[in-house]
């Protein structure tokens, strides 16, 4: 089970951006109807923080650590998180389009009606992490290390786990059609009209031609 963000809305002051310089340091704040663009923070922090429709659209915030951040209608497409650290975070209704996370760690993050469509997570670890509603056609987890994940109603079309390792990650009533190698998903749990399209995913990549009379 995901642990939700500890964010008490009431004790959080407004905070105007606009004056962030790096090493940027975000404790107890809310940022509310913010551009902010293609920043290029070198080291940033958010911590116990509400963000609200922020623009952050090809941000460059590698290494980012977010713990106990609820943002919602956020909107980080194209952005370069590599490396990034995020805890007990909460995305609702964000545009994630193309964002990059790979060699993250995620621990106790949820993505709710969030579009992930191109997101990468290569080789990241991700931790008891969910996605409900979620478009993430073309996502791409090569590498990475998924343990207690829930995918739940998320259009997973062309996404790729190649070469991931997975514990307990549930993708059953998400579509399911994968790109990549599918041999290696020991660890995946599915329902069974989900069985048909990964059993010819499957014949395809080792030779066998399905074909009905």
């Amino acid at each position: 089970m995901t642990e939700p963000p500890d964010v008490s809305f009431a004790e959080l002051r407004d905070l105007d951006p606009g004056g962030l310089e790096p090493p940027v340091e975000v404790e107890d704040a809310r940022i509310e109807s913010a551009e902010l663009g293609a920043v290029e923070w070198g080291s940033a922090r958010f911590e116990h923080a509400h963000l609200v429709e922020v623009d952050l659209e090809g941000a460059m915030l590698r290494g980012v650590s977010l713990v106990d951040l609820v943002g919602e209608r956020v909107n980080a497409a194209n952005g370069r998180w590599v490396g990034a650290t995020l805890r007990r975070v909460a995305f609702r209704q964000c545009r994630l389009t193309g964002l990059d996370l790979g060699e993250a760690r995620l621990a106790d993050v949820s993505f709710e009606d969030c579009k992930l469509d191109y997101a990468n997570f290569r080789h990241s670890e991700i931790d008891h992490v969910t996605f409900s509603g979620c478009a993430m056609t073309e996502a791409d987890f090569q590498g990475a290390k998924l343990r207690a994940i829930r995918f739940e109603g998320c259009d997973l079309g062309r996404a790729d786990l190649t070469k991931a390792e997975l514990d307990q990650v549930d993708a059953r009533g998400s579509t399911l059609n994968l790109a990549g190698s599918v041999l290696g998903l020991r660890g995946l749990k599915i329902d069974s009209s989900q069985l048909m399209d990964l059993s010819r995913a499957m014949a395809a990549e080792i030779g066998i031609e399905v074909e009905d009379t």
